[in-house]
């Protein structure tokens, strides 16, 4: 009897070794996942402050001023949200209304609540494809207004900048750089652009991003 009790006795004490050895080697694991994400991270802020750094001249001066506060924006921190983008757009908007000799009105229009998060390379390609298309409607359209929209509809990330402007028929006008721009984004976040714009009824850029890819 006693020895039964006595191999009871220290089979229990080898699972209770066992399982505080296999709770240790889960919190290295998982503090090893965090350290390596935390670098990746970090990496990627690194990379968009070099970039930041070499960047050629734009076009525009104000374009030039608008692209470094971008960069900037990008490298602050680890991770945005939705609501990170949508200030970030209110800013470009702004610098645009206040230092271009434009009549347009910019308005603007996110989700009231979205638990999407971007890391820097992706909230960068966010904001420049944003920031592309408000430049060339800021520009170009003669528009009353000029909206920035965002919205999640077949789990897809709509980007949409529209304008109430003179439009441009697509056949007789190439794509410029800023479109060029804005397909290498969407490209690179696995996303579709659908562009459309008719003499007289403005412009349309939306970009549709898998919200899966975030």
């Amino acid at each position: 009897m006693e020895n039964w009790l006595l191999y009871v006795l220290i089979g229990l004490i080898c699972g209770m070794i066992i399982s505080f050895i296999c709770n240790e080697l889960e919190l290295s694991d998982t503090s090893h996942l965090i350290r390596n994400r935390r670098k990746f991270l970090q990496q990627q802020r690194q990379i968009i402050l070099n970039e930041l750094s070499s960047k050629a001249p734009e076009k525009t001066k104000i374009k030039d001023e608008i692209v470094a506060l971008i960069y900037q924006f990008a490298a602050s921190k680890n991770l945005y949200t939705l609501k990170d983008i949508e200030l970030a757009t209110k800013q470009i908007q702004n610098h645009y209304s206040k230092n271009l000799e434009t009549t347009s009105t910019f308005k603007i229009n996110f989700p009231e609540k979205e638990m999407l998060s971007f890391e820097p390379q992706e909230s960068l390609m966010l904001l420049t494809i944003i920031n592309e298309g408000l430049h060339n409607a800021a520009l170009y359209s003669n528009a009353n207004f000029i909206f920035s929209i965002a919205s999640i509809e077949d789990e897809r990330l709509h980007l949409i900048t529209h304008d109430n402007g003179v439009g441009y028929n697509r056949k007789e006008i190439h794509d410029g750089n800023g479109i060029k721009t804005i397909l290498k984004a969407t490209s690179d976040l696995k996303g579709d652009l659908k562009l459309a714009s008719t003499i007289g009824n403005g412009t349309v850029v939306n970009v549709q991003i898998p919200i899966d890819n975030f």
